[in-house]
């Protein structure tokens, strides 16, 4: 046997079996910080059956955790070159600059609110990565996220950081109306 087949027939650590471990600790954390992370729900949805706050993050963890484990299982016979190190200049950028405009959305999502941040985050990485169409930019920039505060705000009853503004507009202000039937404050 020479040294290629010695080689491909042995199990080793590569870099898929560091990510698969990454999932394992990441999915432990998880677990650890669930019950103190988790708030109790304000309302019992479906009467006297009510299922605890923390079991569906529970759930996602131990999933996690399992696919791990067998990630790091599986990871252990690939033999794949790690591409990573042949990205170039340019992908490179583009990962940083959206990490970047991530971190500031989340910012933004808090300080000015779900639809406003996330209207400056959509146009700005749209533009970024190529849209040169800048009222089609525009128009799905306001567009995508109204429809989505609508769905989670009304229909699902879910709370999204709401507009600040509408708590600093006195209520005698005609904007004042609009802005509380957007807010998470409202009532579908």
């Amino acid at each position: 046997m020479d040294d290629t087949e010695a080689e491909t027939s042995e199990k080793h650590l590569n870099y898929n079996s560091v990510a698969a471990l990454i999932f394992v600790a990441l999915s432990i954390a998880l677990w650890i910080l669930i019950p103190d992370h988790v708030d109790k729900p304000l309302i019992r949805v479906v009467g006297d059956v009510s299922l605890p706050a923390e079991l569906f993050p529970q759930v996602i963890a131990v999933g996690i955790f399992v696919l791990g484990i067998w990630f790091f299982w599986k990871s252990r016979s690939l033999h794949q070159r790690n591409e990573l190190r042949d990205l170039d200049r340019e992908a490179i950028i583009n990962v940083a600059v959206t990490a970047a405009c991530m971190a500031g959305y989340v910012w933004l999502m808090v300080n000015i609110g779900f639809v406003a941040g996330s209207m400056i985050m959509i146009f700005v990485v749209s533009t970024y990565f190529g849209n040169r169409n800048y009222w089609a930019g525009a128009l799905v920039s306001i567009i995508v996220p109204f429809a989505l505060f609508m769905l989670f705000t009304k229909v699902l009853v879910t709370s999204l950081p709401p507009f600040p503004i509408d708590e600093a507009v006195p209520s005698n202000w005609a904007i004042y109306e609009p802005l509380k039937w957007l807010s998470n404050k409202s009532v579908f």
